[in-house]
């Protein structure tokens, strides 16, 4: 059965598309938007995955308590993204930034929130991403 709600939630991709081949390109979100969503259309390596950091206080200090909300991505990682990797505190598991060394397969699609993205130059893909913008 679907859903009957009658709200739209325009913070998954429904605020548009992109597609994008070029490597070595930095691509960003229109603007007032954010990318929501990446299909990877072939393996593809990344230079930038760049996180929103528009809903997180970024604190790397288990003293300062947890974030309320932090994306992945290719830059420094914080308590929202996964914790501080001590026992005992917020959480014990440590996220890591992605390095330039992850590939993401072939119809793999992630979300999040970002405001950039590029492609490596290294990476053979001729079908590119396809990237979905919210707010």
């Amino acid at each position: 059965m679907g859903s009957n709600s009658q709200v739209v939630d325009y913070t998954m991709g429904q605020m548009g598309s992109g597609h994008v081949v070029a490597h070595g390109t930095d691509v960003f979100a229109p603007k007032g938007k954010v990318i929501v969503a990446i299909t990877f259309l072939d393996d593809t390596y990344l230079d930038k995955l760049v996180a929103d950091t528009s809903r997180s206080t970024l604190s790397t200090s288990v003293d300062s308590g947890p974030d309320d909300t932090a994306y992945f991505g290719t830059g420094t990682q914080y308590l929202g993204n996964g914790g501080d990797g001590e026992a005992g505190g917020y959480n014990a598991v440590t996220s890591v930034a992605v390095a330039a060394t992850v590939k993401f397969p072939k119809g793999v699609t992630i979300y999040g929130r970002w405001t950039e993205v590029s492609i490596q130059n290294t990476s053979v893909t001729a079908s590119g991403i396809i990237l979905y913008y919210g707010i």
